[in-house]
């Protein structure tokens, strides 16, 4: 008794740390919409939920502040308020998550410049065409062999993944090799920096980072007549034709060309590329605000993940080294099924895939606990062999000099095991650290996104990934100097 009464304190303690620090409550996650999700919206019970990828501009971008812009921003914004809805909330993510994200509830509207098309529609509903799209090739301005489609044939060919170029390309010119990217910025810059020969993307954003950048030209006309659309759930057909009717009116009163003219007309891409030193210090200062918000989220989000992957760890660690054979057989699934998958694979699932089966989590919960979860199968391992290292004639010693079980393993083998823990503890979370920016891909604002965004305002990708490897080089240090100097500090008492 004294050792369970003990151990589960120790639980409780680590579970209270790990309620204060994630936002898992019903509290904090978003009710539920009623029924009738139109009127909900225009009561201001609930914000539309616009997904978007903010790295394509002038469709959607971020400014310095961290405030969203863009063609796309503006007609959302203005659309919105001509149907009644009384608030608008965007939330940044990859474009290739968009569809899902529709798909599982987590969003309401899909706004970033995607195309309409067949494939698309079987899974979402679209609007009336809102732009005129159409792919087309960019190469390096320097780069004279490409004219046409049939030169693609053998080259490097940069693509967005999730967007129509990809399959267009697959079935229109297969001796393409693709090169896909995840951002706007990463394909254009590929091919400027030569790891990539040519680009296929929208002709409107191709030709505003010509305007912007520079280093690239468009090859010919465009290759494809496509139209943009806005993208919505199936279940939500008011919601679509609230939109719909709110574009025919922006069109018939002008408003519509005003905001076109603003983003697409001639003053606003008539900028061009300023000249900068290579590593610009004005990038990080312009977007400290920013990028200081991205860091605190991200410190947020793996304090929260450490303590769930100790309590996880300690949990299955004793599991393992039970005598009860379905808990051993239990922490022995854990361990089995958590390593043996890919983070990204855990991640995804827990977002995208479990709202399917009725549970749905906040962006944070599910990125610290996807986090935590896999943090913790190796912590489990971590506090296993130290337990199983330390001699076990220690243990029998001290049971033959008139000490329980449970003092015995409190008093002279956990301090031990807890000491050999240290070192491998501190490089688990390190590398917990590490795979923390990928918690980006379930748009939540840590560093790395909003690095991400940075760059597609400013194009700086060297300055910006610099100073963010940087921080995580600083964090990933402070971790290794506390677990050494814990370490020597227990040293003394054993």
């Amino acid at each position: 008794m004294p050792r369970q009464r003990t151990w589960a304190r120790l639980a409780t303690a680590l579970l209270t740390c790990l309620l204060v620090l994630v936002p898992t409550s019903a509290a904090t996650a978003q009710e539920p919409p009623p029924t009738d999700k139109l009127a909900a919206l225009r009561s201001g019970q609930v914000p539309l939920r616009v997904g978007t990828d903010a790295t394509f501009p002038p469709f959607e971008f971020t400014d310095a502040g961290g405030n969203q812009l863009g063609f796309d921003v503006d007609l959302v914004r203005a659309l919105a308020a001509r149907a009644g809805i009384k608030n608008v909330e965007f939330v940044q993510m990859p474009f290739g998550n968009i569809v899902p994200a529709l798909q599982a509830n987590q969003i309401d509207v899909g706004a970033s410049a995607i195309y309409i098309s067949a494939e698309r529609a079987k899974a979402v509903d679209f609007t009336d065409v809102y732009y005129p799209g159409g792919l087309a090739i960019f190469a390096n301005e320097k780069d004279n062999s490409i004219g046409s489609l049939k030169d693609l044939a053998g080259k490097r060919v940069a693509v967005q993944v999730g967007t129509k170029s990809v399959e267009w390309l697959k079935q229109h010119q297969p001796a393409a090799q693709l090169i896909t990217v995840q951002t706007n910025e990463q394909m254009f810059s590929s091919a400027r920096l030569g790891q990539a020969d040519a680009v296929v993307t929208g002709a409107p954003g191709g030709k505003y980072f010509i305007a912007q950048q520079g280093g690239l030209k468009q090859v010919g006309d465009r290759l494809t007549e496509e139209n943009y659309g806005y993208a919505f759930q199936k279940a939500d057909p008011a919601l679509r034709d609230a939109f719909n009717t709110a574009l025919k009116q922006m069109r018939d009163d002008g408003s519509y060309q005003q905001t076109t003219d603003k983003w697409f007309g001639a003053e606003a891409t008539a900028a061009k590329p300023a000249e900068h030193p290579l590593f610009n210090v004005t990038t990080i200062v312009e977007s400290s605000g920013q990028i200081w918000q991205g860091l605190l989220v991200s410190l947020k989000v793996i304090l929260s993940a450490l303590v769930l992957s100790l309590l996880l760890g300690t949990i299955g660690g004793f599991a393992k080294l039970s005598r009860i054979a379905p808990l051993r057989w239990l922490g022995t699934a854990y361990v089995s099924v958590i390593r043996g998958t890919p983070f990204v694979v855990q991640l995804f699932f827990i977002y995208f895939g479990l709202p399917q089966l009725g549970l749905q989590l906040p962006p944070m919960a599910a990125g610290i606990i996807a986090l935590g979860l896999y943090s913790g199968s190796y912590v489990t391992e971590i506090f296993r062999g130290a337990v199983q290292s330390v001699d076990r004639g220690q243990l029998e010693a001290s049971r033959s000099c008139g000490m329980s079980h449970a003092a015995a393993m409190r008093h002279v083998i956990i301090p031990q095991a807890f000491l050999r823990m240290l070192p491998p503890l501190g490089n688990e979370f390190v590398s917990m650290t590490k795979n923390s920016a990928l918690v980006s891909f379930v748009t939540i604002h840590e560093l790395f996104l909003v690095g991400q965004t940075i760059i597609s305002r400013t194009f700086d990708a060297l300055t910006v990934y610099l100073f963010i490897g940087l921080i995580y080089y600083l964090i990933t240090n402070l971790i290794g100097f506390a677990t050494s100097t814990i370490e020597k500090k227990m040293a003394v008492y054993i």
